[in-house]
């Protein structure tokens, strides 16, 4: 988006301008939580798929350190800075 100066925008315009930027973030906020709900479904099946395996004690956790970096990753290519 261009960087746009608001004292030179007549009252109409600005109006068109927040309810476009609202828009945005709400289709942003939309796209998170149905990310969200996908690692949540992920982690459910992988941990349905490990049922025997348990956890050792110090170990990291290793469904969650990947799969939150690829949602993000995933959020980078959806929305990129400065977009």
């Amino acid at each position: 988006m261009k960087e746009i100066d608001p004292l030179s925008l007549r009252p109409e315009e600005l109006i068109t301008l927040v309810q476009q930027l609202r828009q945005q973030l709400a289709e942003r906020e939309q796209e998170i939580e149905h990310l969200k709900c996908q690692l949540a479904e992920w982690q459910g099946q992988a941990a349905a798929d490990k049922p025997n395996q348990g956890v050792l004690l110090g170990a990291p956790e290793e469904v969650g350190s990947g799969s939150q970096e690829d949602l993000l990753a995933q959020l980078e290519k959806i929305y990129p800075e400065g977009r």
